[in-house]
């Protein structure tokens, strides 16, 4: 006699164990938001300097990298939830190009604001020699 393991019971477990893992998963990012969400109302983060670079004016560089950090970010998670494999989804080559050429603008920017290859001020001159006294 062979006995043969019930396979149903073995994929709706296993769904059972997908779903209890999503949905756990679903409330810790969502206590993390409201958590994040609570500072920011409460003044313990500071999003002024989000968008804003060291002299208070709206840098292009940074808007640009959290918009499309924003909606390449929700782009992916929607096709993951969509898709309903067990894999994740292929990222094309020139979306992923598309996020350096975002990043390393903001790094060139920041670099610019710092001074980075800036030469360094001439030292003063010397003062005058004083006249000898007799």
């Amino acid at each position: 006699m062979v006995l043969v393991a019930d396979t149903s019971q073995v994929s709706l477990g296993t769904a059972l164990l997908r779903g209890a893992v999503g949905w756990t998963a679903i409330g810790v990012v969502a206590l993390l938001g409201i958590a994040i969400l609570w500072k920011i109302i409460d003044g313990s983060i500071d999003l002024r300097n989000v968008i804003s670079d060291a002299g208070g004016t709206a840098s292009m560089s940074r808007f640009q990298l959290l918009i499309f950090t924003f909606v390449v970010g929700l782009a992916f998670l929607y096709l993951v939830m969509a898709d309903g494999t067990d894999r994740l989804p292929d990222i094309p080559g020139s979306v992923l190009t598309l996020l350096g050429i975002s990043g390393s603008s903001y790094l060139v920017s920041k670099s610019i604001d710092k001074g980075v290859g800036k030469q360094p001020a001439a030292a003063p001159p010397p003062p005058p020699p004083t006249a000898p006294h007799r």
